[in-house]
C-alpha cells in the first residue's frame, strides 16, 4: 500500500489502555513503532509525518513552553503512561530520521472540533457541553482548531523540515475559560465551584474501580488528575512561521464542535 507514495501520515500510533502494565505497554509500542517504520522506510516515499502529542512537551514554569522542551529520554521523573508511551515512540520516530528517513513529527495540543467523541478530546467538550456539571478544576491547557491540525499535517508533507518537531497549537486557556467556552456554545450554564485535587483523586478512584468491574475505560483516570496539577501553556510560534498553521479562534472550533454532538446525537 505505501509503495510509490509521495508522503505518508503515521497518525495510528499505539495508544495503551489504562490497565495495561507499565513496561510491556512501552515495549509495545517501541515494537510497533519500529514495525511500521522499517516498512515505511522501505518504502523510500518523500515525506513522513507522525502524529504524537503535545504531552511529549514539558511543563516550562513561568513561560510557555517549546519544541525545544521536549521530554528527555529516558525520563527524568514520573509520568502518566500514556505520556510514557508517546515520549518512547517518539524517539524511536527521531532515531529512524537520524539515520536517513524524512519524517517529521507533529505535536497537536488538545483538539477541539468535528467527528471527535473519543477519547480524550471530545469528552473534555462533552462534559461541559451538559447541563450537570457545576464543577471544574484550577487546570490550564492548550487547545486547537481539529481541522488547522489536519491543515498542519500537509503543511508539514509541504514544508516541514525532517527530524524537526513543530507544536500544533492555539490558544492557551483555564479549564474554567474552556469550560465556560463549551457551556455558552451549547446554551447550558458553566461550572461555578472549583474542586480540590484531593476530591478529584477519589472520584478518580472510583471512576477506575467501576471501570475494572465494568471492563471499559474510567470517565475520570487519575493520571488525568495528576497531569492536571501542572499547568500546560503552549507557543506554537514555529508551527505558525515555518508551515502556515492556522489559528482558528476557538469560540468558533467550540460552535462547530458542539453542531457536530447535536447532528451525531451525543448531545
Amino acid at each position: 500500500a505505501l509503495r510509490g507514495r509521495d508522503w505518508v501520515f503515521h497518525a495510528a500510533a499505539y495508544y495503551p489502555g489504562f490497565r495495561e502494565r507499565r513496561e510491556p505497554a512501552i515495549a509495545r509500542g517501541v515494537a510497533s513503532a519500529q514495525r511500521v517504520l522499517s516498512v515505511i522506510n522501505d518504502a523510500r516515499p518523500q515525506r513522513v509525518v507522525f502524529t504524537s502529542s503535545a504531552a511529549t512537551i514539558r511543563r516550562s514554569p513561568g513561560r510557555a513552553a517549546t519544541e525545544q522542551d521536549a521530554e528527555p529520554w529516558p525520563l527524568s521523573g514520573w509520568r502518566p503512561l500514556y505520556t510514557t508511551v508517546k515520549i518512547a515512540i517518539e524517539q524511536e520516530v527521531l532515531r529512524a530520521a537520524r539515520s536517513g528517513l524524512p519524517a517529521v513529527i507533529v505535536n497537536p495540543s488538545v483538539c477541539v472540533g468535528e467527528y471527535d467523541a473519543r477519547p480524550f478530546s471530545g469528552r473534555l467538550v462533552l462534559v461541559f457541553a451538559k447541563p450537570y456539571m457545576p464543577f471544574y478544576l484550577d487546570h490550564g491547557l492548550n487547545a486547537i482548531y481539529t481541522g488547522d491540525v489536519g491543515v498542519g499535517h500537509v503543511r508539514a508533507a509541504q514544508r516541514g523540515r525532517a527530524d524537526e518537531r513543530y507544536l500544533l497549537s492555539c490558544r492557551n486557556v483555564t479549564l474554567l475559560e474552556f469550560a465556560t467556552l463549551a457551556a455558552h456554545a451549547a446554551g447550558v450554564s458553566p461550572p461555578r465551584w472549583r474542586v480540590p485535587y484531593e476530591a478529584a483523586l477519589a472520584v478518580a478512584g472510583a471512576s477506575e474501580a467501576l471501570a475494572w468491574l465494568t471492563r471499559t475505560e474510567p470517565l475520570l483516570p487519575r493520571a488525568a488528575v495528576h497531569t492536571a496539577r501542572s499547568v500546560q501553556r503552549l507557543d506554537g510560534t514555529k508551527a505558525v512561521r515555518e508551515l502556515g498553521l492556522p489559528q482558528t479562534p476557538l469560540e468558533d472550533a467550540m460552535r462547530r464542535a458542539v453542531a457536530w454532538f447535536r447532528k451525531q446525537k451525543y448531545l
